[in-house]
């Protein structure tokens, strides 16, 4: 069988492109099979048991900063990793292995490295991680998220995918989300989020926000608000006080919904959640996560080509400003209530043929 390694851990912004890369995989007749950490509970974890692939469990940790016992019994652990990864590889007999940026990759590429098989790293945000820069040096190919990150890697080996992002949140028309979120497809509509558990100030500052621009603009104005789960009940009690139109909810897996139906964002900057913003061509006030790794939420929004968006950070992040960003935007928009967005080429088959070339050494 035609298997394809890709190797991913950690948060959604690392397994949603693998996913990505794997549909495509899939319906060009190979069989991708990931490797995840074996820990209870991850969200990669949970993300590629309910896909469907194929999967294989490693359990493998990032080297730690501070000295600990984990520090010293680190190297234990990254031989170990290589072996199981070694076993994995003589199992599975893959055409190659792909890194989607997280730690996890680092003992999967070095093994697959002595097998003599085919490599490809796949960067997601703007500001590479350690484990990329390291396995760039192996890999045949680093596939990139930002034109800004090329000067991180050797140049000849590095190329400009794009970050693959979902394809069934794009060609859905604005009347039909708007429909089903039970919204006005004619209003000026603001979706706000800040990932999977939600951000606490973002929230709070974009309630309060909705709340003065509903006293304004009563009709004209709707909210999407997706709050995470550990804040959606408070928000959502105080949301229904406001009787206008607006959509609420802990979480949401038809995301195309929120975004075809909107014109404006206010949201974190993962490297995903940039690239969907950007393919929409919303307007956005992106809010970087202020704990991210090298600050590269950041960079990711500095470096996003949205158009007119704004960053702002968290420790920034003020009502009076918002207000004022959105009153503007809502003021000067022109709404298509039939728009529908359809990309001429994705991501995802940019990096599939990126790896396709690897497979045979072009």
């Amino acid at each position: 069988m035609n298997n394809i390694l890709i190797v991913t851990s950690g948060t959604g912004g690392h397994v949603y492109p693998g996913m990505a890369l794997a549909y495509e995989l899939k319906n060009a007749g190979y069989n991708p099979v990931f490797i995840v950490n074996d820990v209870a509970g991850s969200v990669s974890l949970n993300i590629v048991k309910n896909s469907g692939y194929d999967y294989r469990l490693l359990n493998f940790y990032a080297p730690p900063r501070k000295v600990s016992l984990k520090m010293f019994l680190f190297p234990f652990n990254m031989g170990k990793s290589i072996f199981s990864a070694l076993s994995i590889i003589s199992e599975t007999r893959p055409k190659a292995a792909v890194g989607m940026g997280a730690y996890l990759a680092v003992p999967v590429l070095l093994a697959a490295k002595l097998k003599k098989i085919p490599s490809m790293i796949h960067e997601q945000n703007s500001i590479p991680g350690l484990a990329n820069k390291l396995l760039s040096k192996i890999a045949d190919k680093t596939a990139i998220s930002f034109k800004q990150s090329a000067k991180y890697f050797c140049p000849l080996k590095t190329v400009y995918t794009s970050n693959p992002v979902r394809k069934d949140i794009f060609s859905i028309p604005r009347s039909q989300a708007a429909e089903k979120l039970g919204l006005n497809p004619s209003v000026f509509t603001v979706f706000v989020f800040g990932g999977s558990l939600g951000a606490d100030k973002l929230n709070e500052t974009s309630f309060n926000t909705a709340a003065k621009l509903y006293e304004k603009y009563n009709d004209k104005i709707q909210f999407i608000h997706i709050t995470g789960t550990k804040y959606f009940e408070e928000l959502n009690k105080k949301y229904s006080k406001i009787s206008y139109k607006k959509f609420i909810a802990p979480y949401m897996h038809d995301i195309g919904n929120a975004y075809a139906c909107s014109d404006f964002t206010i949201c974190r900057a993962g490297a995903g959640t940039v690239k969907e913003v950007e393919m929409y061509g919303l307007k956005a006030v992106f809010v970087p996560y202020p704990y991210a790794t090298d600050n590269h939420q950041y960079f990711n929004a500095k470096n996003s080509s949205a158009p007119q968006s704004v960053i702002i950070e968290e420790k920034n992040l003020k009502t009076e400003d918002l207000y004022k960003i959105i009153e503007e935007n809502l003021n000067t928009s022109a709404i298509d209530t039939e728009r529908a967005v359809k990309p001429d080429i994705f991501p995802q088959e940019k990096l599939f043929n990126t790896l396709i070339n690897v497979i045979n050494k072009k």
